[in-house]
């Protein structure tokens, strides 16, 4: 072998090794990207709802919707990773007045940058081909599906339903739905004559509530809903959050989920 090439591997050989991050992912969309992307071993704190079997080595940090910047410091990481769904908004800047690197990765609530979110993580973990390819596939999933005049209502406890600029909105379209509630924006209470006059042919409850709404069977009973297409044709389903209200990598199949509803 040449000098050169024996002093160039022995340079190489001698250069210390690229020190591993210490992640922290505090919304259930970006740590499913992290995971994806192979970098689960990184992360030494996660929010309660990131649930991956690749991240049950990592502390809780706390619930996305409600977390404390102090808290995530104490890990001392190197880099937190988060979307819209981490809450409260000050979060990011008091963890940047902590002195630790954060990246709001997603910042629409409506997920609609989420092929974005995932090209970015790869960027800042240095997973950029990998991807790119994910981001391509999971466009190719969302990519919407024929139109219908199926009239969708997705709501979050039978009071809360998803008005436009929701992610239960971007997924009704890309099932080629109409959302009908799309005259609200954001989540919102409705009374009951509203849901009447909303006339959904489809209503998705969250199953995380249940006790909430009483179940399907008793939610269904309900005056108002029984008057509904979706309740006359027993079109009642639930879903759990992470997939009716929240995007991620796996909308795609939640979008063929909803289409057979």
């Amino acid at each position: 072998m040449p000098r050169k090439t024996l002093a160039l591997l022995a340079l190489l050989l001698a250069l210390p090794a690229a020190a591993a991050e210490r992640l922290v992912v505090v919304t259930p969309d970006i740590s499913e990207i992290v995971v994806a992307l192979g970098a689960g071993a990184e992360v030494v704190g996660r929010d309660r709802s990131s649930k991956e079997p690749a991240l049950a080595h990592a502390k809780e940090v706390g619930f996305s919707r409600s977390l404390n910047a102090e808290t995530i410091a104490r890990l001392k990481p190197t880099l937190v990773l988060g979307s819209a769904a981490a809450q409260p908004p000050t979060l990011w800047p008091q963890l940047k007045q902590l002195q630790v690197r954060a990246e709001e990765v997603s910042s629409r609530e409506d997920g609609r940058d989420f092929a974005a979110a995932i090209r970015k993580v790869g960027q800042l973990l240095g997973r950029q081909p990998q991807a790119d390819r994910l981001a391509s596939q999971w466009q190719a999933g969302m990519q919407a599906r024929p139109a219908r005049q199926v009239r969708y209502l997705v709501s979050y406890d039978g009071m809360l339903v998803a008005g436009r600029d929701t992610a239960a909105d971007t997924l009704i379209r890309a099932a080629g739905g109409v959302n009908a509630a799309a005259g609200l924006s954001g989540m919102k209470t409705l009374s009951r004559d509203a849901w009447q006059a909303l006339k959904p042919d489809v209503i998705i409850l969250g199953s995380h509530t249940g006790a909430v709404y009483g179940g399907v069977k008793a939610f269904a009973a309900r005056p108002e809903i029984a008057a509904t297409p979706a309740g006359k044709q027993g079109r009642i389903y639930t879903l759990p959050p992470k997939e009716g209200m929240l995007i991620g990598l796996g909308s795609p199949a939640v979008v063929d989920q909803m289409v057979k509803m």
